[in-house]
C-alpha cells in the first residue's frame, strides 16, 4: 500500500483552520498537514480588538493549543516553522533543511502587518497586533503605562481604541484625515463615534 501525499495548508489562523474543518467534513481520510510560523494556537482573530471590554489576556483569548486542534481535525500541525520556499516543480514546500511533499498546496496566512518607518528611541513600544502572539506582547507592554497611541482611525483602529478606553487607558488616535472611518461613516456619524 502506497503512502498518500498530503495537503499541506500554510496557516493556522481562522482561514487554516476553517478550510481543513470543512475538507474533513466530506475527506476525513486524506493526510493534512499545517505549518505555522507562530505557535498554532486557535483564536478568533476579530476578538483582537475587543479583549479589553471582555476583560480577557491572550490566554483567555485562545480557543484551543495545536496539540487539540490536531486531535480535533485528523491533521499534523507543525508550529515555529517558517516557510522559506516552495518548489511548484517538485510539488514540495520548504522548511529551511527540510521539504514537505504536497498534493495540494493551500497558502492561508492571513494579512500581513504594514511596517511603518518610523524614527525615535521608543521603537520598541511600537506595537503592531496582528494576531494572539502579538496581542499578548502589547499587553505585557501595556503593564508599563495607562496612555496609547493608536496610529490609524480606521474600523480597527476604532475598534482598538474604543477597547482600550474601555479598559481605562487613556487613548488617542492618529490620522491623517480629520474624522474617524472617513471611507466608512458621514462627518456627523464619524463625530458621535469620536465622542
Amino acid at each position: 500500500m502506497t503512502e498518500q501525499t498530503p495537503i499541506v495548508i500554510v496557516g493556522t489562523g481562522l482561514s487554516g483552520y476553517s478550510l481543513v474543518r470543512e475538507f474533513r467534513k466530506l475527506d476525513k481520510e486524506t493526510p493534512v498537514i499545517m505549518v505555522t510560523a507562530d505557535d498554532g494556537v486557535s483564536y478568533s482573530k476579530p476578538m483582537l480588538s475587543t479583549g479589553f471590554t471582555k476583560d480577557k489576556d491572550a490566554d483567555g483569548l485562545a480557543q484551543a493549543n495545536p496539540e487539540a486542534m490536531a486531535e480535533q481535525l485528523g491533521v499534523d500541525i507543525r508550529p515555529w516553522s517558517t516557510v522559506t520556499g516552495i518548489d511548484t516543480d517538485a510539488h514540495e514546500l520548504k522548511l529551511g533543511d527540510q521539504r514537505i511533499r504536497y498534493a495540494k498546496l493551500v497558502l492561508a496566512w492571513g494579512a500581513d502587518v504594514i511596517r511603518l518607518s518610523l524614527d525615535g528611541n521608543a521603537q520598541d513600544r511600537v506595537h503592531s497586533i496582528n494576531d494572539l502572539m502579538d496581542y499578548r506582547a502589547f499587553r505585557k507592554a501595556l503593564a508599563e503605562g495607562k496612555r496609547v497611541a493608536i496610529m490609524g482611525a480606521g474600523l480597527i483602529g476604532c475598534e482598538f481604541a474604543n477597547d482600550l478606553r474601555n479598559g481605562g487607558y487613556e487613548v488617542d488616535v492618529i490620522a491623517p484625515d480629520p474624522s474617524l472611518m472617513p471611507s466608512l461613516l458621514p462627518e456627523a456619524a464619524a463625530g458621535a463615534v469620536q465622542a
